[in-house]
């Protein structure tokens, strides 16, 4: 029996998101007789407690016991690369990328920059930190609309809709609150789309899983981090594209996933713009992508593996699997 440590809390803007995350895995863990779970939940700022009990122990004491870490963990600390070190020091094969991949996911300006390097449509961007927040930038950068939204932090968090150049203080105020820096980027109006992608599935090194079309509520701006888990989304899925649309979106989701070096599994954020002439296809651009989504009921990349016939506890089992492969 393989005790897996299920990693989930820490200090991050998504904390809560990330024990939904975990207390979902390890349910899943219950039904999989193959496996003990090894709940560790990591308080706000960074104590680990371990056990049903919440036993404060520290990392490598923690770790001592298992054979396979389940990261949990969404944002800051867990996706950043700094959890990855810790479990990567004390020889812990974990789920999920690896140290490297994750730090450069994490920070949006370097993974477009390598992204675009290799040829994938994303939105234009501009960097703005705390000493240089000239509007006037803004102005000669892009027409309104734009989204404003810090350099390092998943979920939508701090992420605004800016419509107007009276709107964008509170924006940028909005967005310091998480990082030193932020972007500005041109608002792509279009049809929201999200795939993910798991590796050694299905005869594939990586195999993208149907595309997910996210529909806000009406009167929401986008899709932002009160829209994502509030159960109001409308979420197709699998959403209704074909041929080489389809083909598209999943081997974008697939390229995007090799281009940064990620590992076991991922999902990449898409819009896509309609044509302004009508014998053209609608352009596809990249938003971001994440390299530990989310595993909550609401989560989006567990539905996509449903509708394939992958129910959650066996998606759990393989991602253990390729951890421990390693």
């Amino acid at each position: 029996m393989k005790r897996v440590a299920v990693l989930m809390g820490g200090p991050s803007s998504e904390h809560d998101v990330s024990v939904l995350s975990g207390l979902n895995v390890i349910r899943a863990l219950a039904g999989l007789p193959q496996y003990q779970a090894v709940p560790i939940y990591i308080t706000n700022n960074g104590a680990w407690l371990v056990g049903d009990e919440r036993v404060w122990m520290n990392p490598g004491d923690a770790l001592r016991a298992v054979d396979v870490a389940f990261n949990a963990l969404h944002g800051e600390y867990g996706e950043d690369g700094k959890v990855q070190h810790i479990l990567g020091h004390h020889q812990i094969p974990y789920t999920g990328s690896e140290a490297l991949a994750s730090s450069i996911a994490m920070n949006k300006v370097l993974a477009q920059k390598i992204l675009e390097s290799e040829g994938v449509r994303m939105p234009r961007s501009l960097v703005l930190g705390a000493h240089n927040l000239d509007t006037r930038t803004v102005l000669a950068f892009a027409p309104a609309p734009w989204i404003v939204k810090p350099v390092s932090r998943g979920s939508s968090v701090g992420v605004s809709k800016v419509r107007s150049h009276a709107e964008l203080p509170a924006a940028f105020q909005k967005a310091l609150q998480y990082d030193s820096k932020l972007i500005v980027q041109e608002y792509i109006s279009g049809r929201e789309i999200t795939c993910g992608v798991i590796e050694g599935h299905g005869g594939e090194d990586v195999r993208a899983l149907p595309p997910v079309e996210i529909i806000p509520p009406e009167g929401a701006d986008f899709f932002d981090y009160q829209v994502k888990y509030n159960g109001q989304t409308q979420e197709l899925c699998p959403a209704d594209f074909h041929g080489a649309m389809l083909k598209l979106i999943q081997d974008t989701a697939k390229k995007v996933h090799r281009i940064l070096g990620f590992r076991h599994y991922s999902r990449t954020d898409m819009i896509l713009k309609p044509s302004d002439q009508t014998r053209r296809a609608p352009e596809l651009y990249v938003l971001e992508a994440n390299t530990l989504p989310g595993l909550t009921g609401e989560s989006l990349l567990p539905k996509s593996a449903r509708a394939i016939g992958i129910e959650f506890p066996d998606l759990v089992s393989h991602l253990i699997e390729r951890a421990h492969m390693v």
